[in-house]
């Protein structure tokens, strides 16, 4: 049985501080840092492997803010937004490359105090992909997939279709 008064916020944040923390000393390739410039905007990443064909990428960034409408709809306008997200990859496929991946994302979008057209949204997505190394340390990903957004200052939310393209840069690769 589940307690679920242990289940709290700050509970769930200090297991996977920890999580993140051991989790590296079993995996078969240290970490990676990355630069990335996409759709999403520009963007530093943490990579780091929890198995042979999975790995955990955390994400902070600046990109385009987004809007729910009141009634239907979303709005998607560029601009320096600032967010922070996370994705879980599980490669298949071509099991030399690892090229196609199965991934899980959560971003945050912060949204603009001084501005009402850029709201606080949480979108979640399930997407399929292909990353394609260009060179040595540059790497091409693209991906599409689903998702459900939540916009915080509407109190609404909205099952939306989600593409993505990144180059992303290795500044430091760890092995």
């Amino acid at each position: 049985m589940i307690n679920y008064s242990s289940l709290t916020l700050r509970n769930l944040f200090i297991a996977f501080f920890f999580f993140l923390v051991i989790s590296p000393s079993f995996s078969q390739e240290n970490h990676t840092v990355y630069v990335n410039l996409g759709g999403q905007g520009i963007e530093a990443s943490y990579k780091y492997r929890i198995t042979y064909d999975t790995h955990v990428e955390a994400f902070v960034g600046l990109g385009p803010g987004y809007q729910l409408e009141e009634k239907n709809g979303y709005s998607l306008e560029y601009g320096f937004i600032p967010f922070a997200k996370t994705n879980l990859k599980w490669h298949f496929v071509n099991e030399e490359e690892r090229k196609f991946y199965l991934g899980m994302q959560a971003k945050y979008s912060f949204g603009k105090v001084t501005d009402e057209s850029f709201n606080k949204i949480l979108l979640t997505e399930l997407h399929i992909g292909h990353e394609e190394r260009v060179t040595k340390r540059l790497l091409f990903n693209i991906h599409a997939g689903g998702g459900y957004m939540q916009d915080f200052d509407v109190q609404r939310g909205e099952f939306i279709f989600t593409c993505g393209v990144t180059l992303k840069y290795a500044i430091l690769s760890r092995k």
